[in-house]
Parts: structure tokens; C-alpha cells; sequence
């Protein structure tokens, strides 16, 4: 008898797993309701990658005040004509 326990991750750390899973032809670990099967798999730290790939960071202090309203979609937070209110 085999015991599975379901561990809630983030999206992007599963959609991280996920990724190397395919990318390394290990389509069989996928289970019905998109869970994925880790026996015998043991997960290790990737020294040269702190964050997930998706995420950038940002030192505010590097860019131009336009450019950091742009990243962070500050000019889009009032209303229908982008006027705060």
C-alpha cells in the first residue's frame, strides 16, 4: 500500500516543476486532476536561481520615476480616463 499526500503550492512554483517535468520527457508523473506524482523524487535547491523565472527584481532606484510608473501600472489607477480622483 502507498500513501500520497496533496501539498498546496504556489501556481508559479508548480508551473516551475511542471516545466522541468516536461522539459525532461516526464509526462507519466502527471495525474488525472493535473496533480503531479513526486515518488521517489527528491527536490534540491538551485543555488544560481533565487526566484521563481517569472518573477524580476527591480531596484527603484535604478530607473527613471516614468519607468517605474510604467512597470507598475501607476498611470492606470483612476478612472475610465486615467485621472485619479
Amino acid at each position: 500500500m502507498r500513501t500520497l499526500v496533496k501539498l498546496r503550492v504556489s501556481q508559479a512554483a508548480f508551473d516551475e516543476i511542471a516545466a522541468e517535468f516536461h522539459k525532461h520527457d516526464y509526462g507519466h508523473v502527471f495525474m488525472r486532476g493535473r496533480q503531479i506524482d513526486m515518488s521517489g523524487i527528491a527536490l534540491e535547491r538551485d543555488p544560481d536561481r533565487v526566484m521563481p523565472p517569472s518573477i524580476v527584481e527591480v531596484d527603484a532606484n535604478d530607473i527613471s520615476r516614468e519607468a517605474f510608473r510604467k512597470l507598475y501600472g501607476l498611470d492606470n489607477l483612476g478612472n475610465e480616463n486615467n485621472e485619479t480622483e
